[in-house]
């Protein structure tokens, strides 16, 4: 199975390489495509250095940058695209944070599970995951925001804003078929909800989710704000369009 790890990145400077590496080498048939937001500590360009220099990189590592920061969503969103318009023969494609809270020995389980037939597979931290580092505040806000998403949207999904996502070729076909409409992690419910209607085949795994092992958080008390709120929009779109 060819494989499409698209990894949004901003301000991943002492991740990246380390990252990159890990996923090479557990996933043999892997490439890489690092979307990043003109990164001010210049990750993108330790990225490009790389892979003029590094042998192993050749055409399995690839590099988008976009002109500012525009949302993790659309990155992926980009990576997915490229993958799609470059790479036609990809079958499986993954996204997941660049610093290390997503653990790339994960990604063979999420991979076993498409290959059993599911659509979208989530790498979970609810119900049975497991969350190190993060503080308490960080975790009622994320917990009270699925239970709500479950609760208006729908209750089979545990974990609506996890980005450690795995997709079949008809999935991201389908989700390539609408307009993105909210930025940020948010999109990562958005994105569910229209898989559901879509009557995608949706299934999970537990993880162990590590608060920024590397580097810093950039994600601020305006964006989980808007985020919050734009559940309420997602559902309501959910319950009133048909497909």
């Amino acid at each position: 199975m060819r494989v499409l790890v698209v990894l949004p990145s901003y301000n991943e400077r002492k991740n990246i390489i380390q990252l990159i590496e890990s996923i090479l080498e557990l996933q043999r048939n892997a490439h890489i495509c690092v979307v990043d937001d003109s990164s001010p500590d210049m990750t993108y360009q330790v990225v490009r250095e790389e892979m003029k220099k590094n042998h192993t990189w050749a055409g399995r590592v690839h590099l988008i940058v976009r002109d500012k920061k525009n949302g993790r969503g659309g990155a992926v969103r980009d990576g997915f695209s490229w993958g799609i318009e470059n790479e036609g023969a990809f079958e499986a494609f993954v996204e997941m944070d660049c610093d290390f809270s997503h653990e790339p020995e994960a990604i063979d389980t999420g991979l076993a599970l498409l290959n059993k037939g599911a659509d979208i597979v989530i790498g979970a931290r609810y119900p049975e995951g497991e969350i190190i580092g993060w503080p308490l505040s960080r975790r009622v806000f994320s917990a009270l925001a699925n239970y709500l998403a479950r609760f208006l949207i729908d209750w089979s999904i545990a974990d609506y804003t996890n980005g450690f996502r795995f997709y079949s070729r008809r999935a991201i076909d389908e989700l390539l078929k609408h307009e993105q409409q909210h930025l940020g992690y948010i999109y990562l419910s958005e994105t569910i909800s229209e898989m559901l209607k879509a009557g995608m085949t949706i299934s999970a795994f537990p993880i162990r989710f590590k608060n920024r092992r590397r580097g810093v958080s950039n994600t601020n008390l305006k964006e989980v704000t808007s985020a919050f709120m734009a559940i309420f929009k997602i559902a309501w779109h959910h319950r009133t369009t048909k497909r």
